[in-house]
Order: structure tokens, then C-alpha cells, then sequence
């Protein structure tokens, strides 16, 4: 009996060692699906449709606006007529050029303004998808590097605990170590190989969704590379009102005033003349293209409608327009208020975050030192398996814990830059 347990202990710390061997020559095997943030973005922006989709709005958007100046630029047309009467018999040919201009309408001037700020909607619109690609990005990317330290840790922490297991069998077979505190480190082993398992379970399910946001249909045995830390907060802005105009949902709600403006100016068109210019030539004669009888005509049209939709018509539709206006105001003064609280707790949350960050790494300093000074005293015989088991324990927390800490830390900063708006590739 005693020589299956040495055996399958020995057999334990052996297999740990080979996996950690495999581990290590499996990341380097898989260089060629190592991936790093900088890969992982510009693959993003290759294939992620619903930024595609954004940015062929932006194009429509733009057309549209340059659209809209045609009405100001001139109308030119030319004619050719053939005509033939019963009385004379004989062809009359006619030739005519004309050219009109608008040369003032408050309703196509908003027409411009209108497609202007459908324009800048539209931009706002393609940051803000943007963002968030970059966002969820950020947190997939950060998710895989978590799960391959924390894979990496379990393997650490297994390698711990085969090492305490043998130490307590090897002081049971010498009769001073109890049975059940034996059966404890041995199933504290198993519990650390299972840990080890479900990490490699992570890792691949990290694997697949950063596949997914890469727009990979087929399993990719990714390798995030980089540093698993976050850099540190920048200190607290004096003001953040300057940073507003970074965020995408003030830049949204900023250009839907802009276009509930030209509402109101279009609205409003119809208490204001249009006034436009003509100019026409006519040519005419028997023969096609005649050179004699010419004649020319020039003028210019002052226009304004009179109840063009009944009496009361201009008036509810300019009341409605303005009232339209108003709303976006408040609309856009509750998007900054909300803005300026998401900027502070962002950067609040950053803050804190990176401050635990330092407050782990050095728990975790101070619980090595503290286990590898119980593993002497416990082999010495000098401390009792409870105390060493905590200490042991708390170690193992701590490692955990610091990894935890560090992946609060990424996903703070990733909230951060999120709230100042950042799109891919910034």
C-alpha cells in the first residue's frame, strides 16, 4: 500500500511537470496563431460588418449632402423643335436655350443645413460603433490573456500542491503525520488538477469568441499576446467638461439640434419670399438651327405663398418645429449631465482599480515569502499541518486574487477609454 501511494504521488508530480513541458512547447508550436492587439484590430475593421455598415451610411449621408446644394446652382436647358402648320405647309425649326437660378429661399438653405447635420449624425453614428467594436474588442482580447495566465497559474499552484502532498506522505510513512490531514493534501492535489482542466477549457473559450469578433466562422487556436497588465490612469481631469466633446452620444444628440434647426428654419420658410432669376434664347426659322429671327428673354420672379396650406397651417407647423427644437435642447443638456457622470465614475473606477492592482501584487510577495518559509518550518517539524495548510491556502487566494485584480484593472481601463469615446485603432 505504501508503495502505490509514493508511486502515485511520484506519478502526479511527474505528469504535472510533462504538462507544464507540453504547455510551454504548445505556445511556442502555435506561433503561427499568436495574435496581438495591434493584428487583432486591424483584422476587426477588415471584417466586422456593422462597422461596414456605418461607414457606407457616412458615404450615403455625404452624396446627400452635396446633393442638397443643387438647389442654389443653375438649371441650364436647350431645345430642338421641328413644326409644321396646315395653312403654309412648309417646316418651322426652333432652337432655344434657358438657364434659371435660385438666388435666395430660406427653405433650400435649410435643405442644406438639413443634410449637413444628417451628415454629422451619420459620422457620430460610425465613432459610436466604432467605440463600442473597440470596447467589446478590448474585453475579448483581455479575457483571452486572462485565461491563459490564469491557466498558467493553476498549472503553478498544481505544481505547489503536488509538491505539499508528497512532503505530508512522506511524513505519514515516517509516523508523524496524521491520515486524514494526508487524505486532505492529496485531495487539495486533485482539486488543483481539475483547476487545471477547467483552464484549459477557458482558454479555448476565449479562443472562440475572439474568433467570433474577428469574424472567424472556424475554431482559431489564438495566442493573445502582450503584457497582462493595464497602464496606468492618467490623473483626474481638472474639468471634464472638456472632455465632452470626445464622447460620440453628446456628438449624436449635438446633431439632432442641428437638425431639429433646420426643421424649424424650413418650418419657418414659408413667412420669406423666394426670389429667383431667367434667362432664355430663341432661335427660329426654316431651316434647323435657323441664324436669323432670334430672340431673348430675361427675368426675374419674387414669390410668396399666401396660405399655401391653409391659415393656420405655417403657424402649427412652425409651433411644432419649435417645440421639436426645444426637446433636443433638453436632450442634449441631459446627454452631457449623463456624460460628465460617466466620465467621473469611469475614471473613478479606473483609479481604484489600479490602486488594488498594487495593493495585490504586494499580498502576493508577502504570501510567497510566508509559504516558502512554512514549507521549511512544516519539514522541519516546527509547525503543525493546520497552520501550514492555511498559510498554504492563503498563498494559493492571494494568486488568484492578484490575477483577478489585474483583469479588473484592463476591463476598468477599457470602461475608461470607452467613456472618452475611443474608436478602433486609437
Amino acid at each position: 500500500m505504501t508503495k502505490t501511494t509514493d508511486g502515485e504521488v511520484a506519478r502526479r508530480a511527474s505528469s504535472a511537470a510533462l504538462a507544464l513541458l507540453l504547455f510551454a512547447g504548445g505556445v511556442r508550436a502555435a506561433d503561427g496563431g499568436a495574435l496581438t492587439w495591434e493584428e487583432s484590430v486591424a483584422a476587426a475593421a477588415r471584417a466586422n460588418p456593422a462597422l461596414s455598415s456605418s461607414r457606407l451610411s457616412v458615404d450615403a449621408s455625404r452624396a446627400l449632402y452635396y446633393s442638397s446644394f443643387n438647389g442654389f446652382l443653375p438649371s441650364l436647358s436647350l431645345s430642338n423643335s421641328l413644326s409644321e402648320a396646315n395653312a403654309s405647309r412648309s417646316p418651322s425649326y426652333s432652337a432655344s436655350a434657358s438657364a434659371s437660378m435660385t438666388l435666395f429661399s430660406v427653405g433650400e438653405a435649410a435643405s442644406v443645413r438639413s443634410a449637413s447635420a444628417a451628415l454629422n449624425a451619420a459620422e457620430a453614428s460610425l465613432r459610436s460603433a466604432s467605440a463600442d467594436l473597440r470596447s467589446s474588442l478590448r474585453q475579448t482580447f483581455s479575457a483571452l490573456l486572462f485565461s491563459q495566465a490564469s491557466l498558467e497559474t493553476s498549472r503553478r499552484i498544481l505544481e505547489i500542491r503536488l509538491h505539499d502532498a508528497e512532503l505530508v506522505s512522506l511524513r505519514y510513512e515516517a509516523g508523524r503525520e496524521s491520515k486524514g490531514n494526508r487524505l486532505r493534501a492529496r485531495a487539495q492535489a486533485m482539486q488543483a488538477e481539475y483547476a487545471v482542466i477547467s483552464g484549459e477549457r477557458d482558454v479555448r473559450t476565449a479562443q472562440r469568441d475572439m474568433s467570433r469578433q474577428l469574424g472567424r466562422e472556424g475554431f482559431e487556436a489564438f495566442v493573445a499576446t502582450g503584457a497582462f497588465a493595464s497602464a496606468p490612469p492618467p490623473p483626474r481631469p481638472d474639468d471634464f467638461r472638456a472632455l465632452l466633446p470626445l464622447r460620440t452620444d453628446v456628438a449624436i444628440a449635438e446633431a439632432a439640434l442641428r437638425s431639429s434647426q433646420a426643421s424649424l428654419d424650413s418650418a419657418n420658410s414659408v413667412f420669406w419670399p423666394t426670389v429667383s432669376a431667367s434667362y432664355s434664347r430663341t432661335r427660329s426659322g426654316a431651316s434647323e438651327f435657323p441664324a436669323a429671327r432670334s430672340a431673348w428673354s430675361a427675368g426675374a420672379e419674387l414669390r410668396y405663398a399666401l396660405f399655401g396650406g391653409g391659415p393656420t397651417a405655417a403657424y402649427l407647423n412652425t409651433k411644432a418645429s419649435r417645440l421639436g427644437y426645444e426637446k433636443t435642447q433638453s436632450d442634449l443638456a441631459a446627454a452631457r449631465q449623463a456624460a460628465l457622470s460617466d466620465l467621473e465614475t469611469a475614471w473613478s473606477n479606473y483609479a481604484d482599480a489600479a490602486d488594488q492592482v498594487t495593493v495585490q501584487d504586494a499580498l502576493l510577495e508577502a504570501a510567497r515569502q510566508r509559504n516558502d518559509e512554512a514549507d521549511v518550518r512544516y519539514g522541519s517539524g516546527l509547525l503543525s499541518f493546520d497552520n501550514w495548510e492555511v498559510i498554504v491556502s492563503d498563498r494559493v487566494s492571494t494568486e488568484r486574487q492578484a490575477l483577478s485584480a489585474r483583469r479588473a484593472a484592463m476591463d476598468a481601463e477599457t470602461a475608461w477609454h470607452r467613456a472618452l469615446g475611443r474608436a478602433l485603432g486609437e
